[in-house]
């Protein structure tokens, strides 16, 4: 009986220590910190002003950005104003003021189609690939084949 009393004992005592040890908190000596990104900024790289081409009045402020995933825009800012004869106009990157279409037949690499824009104002548009090798951005009438206005971007 003895035997089975101390049999008894030990197997509640190693029951109790058991549940014992799921009721106690868990604490951890350093508790955890969660960092937040915080937003970047675009990085301008260069940056221009729209000048008038083909007696279409066009002004304003073009740069071109890089943001933290290092994706390159020509960003026209609020200043950015043209004329819409068409609706639209195409966004190129070139490597002069030139006509696009002359530009093309020089050398398909001359220039290069980032878009297109409907509207004045601040507005952005993503580049694929990068800036690099273009010295300006040039608002275009597709339809006409004819620019609307250049930025030097520098």
């Amino acid at each position: 009986m003895r035997t089975t009393y101390s049999l008894l004992t030990s197997a509640l005592l190693a029951f109790s220590l058991a549940f014992s040890g799921c009721n106690k908190k868990a604490i951890d000596p350093t508790p955890a910190v969660t960092e937040t990104a915080k937003p970047v900024a675009p990085v301008e790289l260069r940056r221009g002003a729209m000048q008038p081409q083909g007696g279409v009045p066009s002004t304003g402020t073009v740069t071109l950005v890089r943001d933290a995933a290092n994706v390159e825009y020509v960003r026209f800012e609020a200043d950015f104003r043209t004329d819409f004869h068409t609706g639209s106009l195409g966004v190129y990157l070139a490597k002069s003021d030139g006509l696009v279409r002359v530009q093309r037949a020089a050398d398909a690499t001359n220039v290069v189609r980032v878009g297109t824009i409907t509207k004045d104002g601040a507005q952005t548009l993503a580049i694929t690939g990068s800036a690099a090798g273009f010295s300006h951005v040039i608002i275009h009438c597709d339809p006409a084949m004819y620019n609307f206005g250049a930025a030097l971007v520098k």
